[in-house]
């Protein structure tokens, strides 16, 4: 069977990712501003958050630790109060701050951004982005042989901010020569990358038409780009050359070749900022974890897009990227991805609901009942018997639909949000999927009393409760076959 895309995600957590490049703070301060200041014609803000979350290097860490991989960050920070806050933000993102060369006299990178009832007002940009002390130097490669060996990939975040230089390239260059390794680049200077052949290289609009040497401003960025893949390849030599092109999607090159493009999924109001520290953390893993590019894609696209729908730099967590591959395949295929269907929805606190049955012919007694079992919560789960199931309990006459057939109906049902199915000759309750989701609500239709229903005791052990939902009239399946036989045979009869 066809992997579907998540399930290269449950291989994230086996990777061990080694990222160099510059670390970074982003500072986001919000307020009101209603007047001006009597000092100068300028807006006083009155601070309402003050925020600080990694950026740069540390943003693309952050971003593998959110999607389960373990994660090696080295860069050079400063011995400043600053240097204090990046270690404790490199510990709660989940990745040890041990990596990060503490420069005496070094300021640590970062950027404030201050707004104003929702509007940009000003960037304010502090820290040495000269270029790192000889001795920081020699200890960063120092920490990047130490971790080359034992690491998955490695991941070049180089915002051109003083730690990658061209001694800390050379040594890449020569340890992949001892031991060839996936490396990904995510560079403003990607020609100094040349020599180490990338993996993946991953340049923005502005970045490929510097490469280029070429003006930005054309009107069809996409289609002047997608024939530059030759000379692309010519500066880099990458195997995979990925430009984002944020609305316009992104293209995919191999070894100079366009293979395809990919769309971007709409964001009604984006906030960009580090998306492309997302993208390439998520096509790095996916490609690792076997997926070929067109799925890569996929993966990459919708982690973005769950970075770029939140405010400020932000991650994306496994469970997200999963939660957002979803909205297009409702079909959970694991009692692991089911757990996790689970565990996501109920951090995000909504209420999940559960039914089951056999939906054999879908008619309006069960769309009625489907429909109210989605407003005893928020998310409705569905676990559907399979055929050999539905033989067991119906005879063997049934199923008329098969499974496939009614899952598809179902799933265009707008009320449901995830199918499953189930059946064991040793149980044929849904109890395996009830132990695996914990719903808060088991919804069962009028015909059963809660006292009888052999899952009520799995249910309210969970923390969950059995909810009884009125049944439309004159409306079954079983009636409806009855009916449809009937009408058959009487036209017989009269022809």
């Amino acid at each position: 069977m066809e992997k579907y895309n998540w399930q290269f995600t449950e291989r994230f957590n086996q990777k061990r990712i080694l990222v160099v490049g510059d670390f970074m703070i982003d500072e986001y301060i919000e307020g009101d501003s209603t007047r001006l200041s009597p000092e100068a014609p300028v807006p006083v803000v009155d601070i309402r958050s003050d925020r600080r979350v990694l950026g740069g290097a540390a943003n693309v860490a952050a971003n593998l630790s959110a999607l389960g991989a373990e994660v090696v960050l080295c860069s050079v920070i400063g011995e400043d109060r600053d240097a204090h806050l990046a270690c404790s933000l490199a510990v709660e993102a989940g990745f040890s701050p041990e990596y990060l060369v503490r420069q005496p006299g070094r300021a640590t990178l970062v950027k404030t951004r201050v707004s104003a009832d929702g509007h940009p007002l000003v960037r304010l940009d502090r820290g040495d982005d000269t270029t790192i002390s000889a001795d920081s130097e020699q200890q960063l490669i120092r920490y990047l042989q130490q971790h080359f060996d034992t690491c998955d990939g490695i991941v070049v975040a180089d915002y051109h901010k003083g730690v990658v230089t061209l001694p800390v390239i050379d040594s890449l260059f020569r340890m992949k020569q001892s031991q060839p390794k996936f490396i990904a680049v995510d560079s403003k200077r990607l020609s100094l990358f040349r020599k180490i052949a990338p993996t993946l290289v991953k340049p923005n609009y502005g970045e490929a038409m510097r490469l280029l040497g070429q003006e930005k401003g054309a009107k069809d960025r996409k289609r002047l780009l997608e024939t530059c893949g030759k000379a692309l390849y010519q500066k880099t030599n990458a195997q995979w050359t990925v430009l984002t092109l944020d609305r316009d999607g992104s293209l995919w090159f191999e070894k100079g070749k366009l293979v395809f493009h990919m769309g971007a999924i709409p964001v009604t109001t984006p906030h960009v900022c580090g998306a492309g520290d997302t993208f390439v953390s998520a096509c790095t893993l996916a490609l690792l974890s076997g997926a070929d590019a067109g799925r890569t894609a996929t993966l990459a696209t919708a982690a973005a897009t769950v970075a770029i729908e939140k405010e400020a730099t932000s991650l994306c967590g496994r469970l997200e990227l999963l939660a957002k591959l979803d909205n297009d395949q409702k079909l959970v295929t694991s009692l692991t991805r089911l757990r996790e269907i689970g565990m996501f929805h109920r951090s995000k606190g909504r209420r999940v609901v559960f039914t089951n049955g056999c939906f054999d012919i879908l008619h309006s007694g069960h769309v009625n009942y489907l429909r109210l079992a989605k407003k005893l919560g928020d998310v409705l789960v569905v676990g559907v018997n399979n055929d050999d199931s539905i033989r067991r309990l119906k005879g063997s006459e049934r199923p008329i639909n098969g499974l496939a057939e009614r899952l598809s109906v179902l799933a265009g049902l707008g009320c449901i949000d995830h199918l499953v199915v189930f059946g064991d000759p040793a149980d044929d309750t849904p109890a395996v999927l009830i132990r695996a989701l914990c719903p808060d609500v088991f919804a069962k239709g009028e015909d059963y009393r809660i006292e009888e229903l052999p899952e009520k005791e799995l249910v309210e052990s969970l923390g969950g409760r059995v909810q009884l939902i009125p049944l439309t009239a004159n409306r079954s399946t079983t009636q409806l076959i009855r009916q449809i036989y009937e009408h058959t045979h009487v036209n017989k009869a009269i022809i």
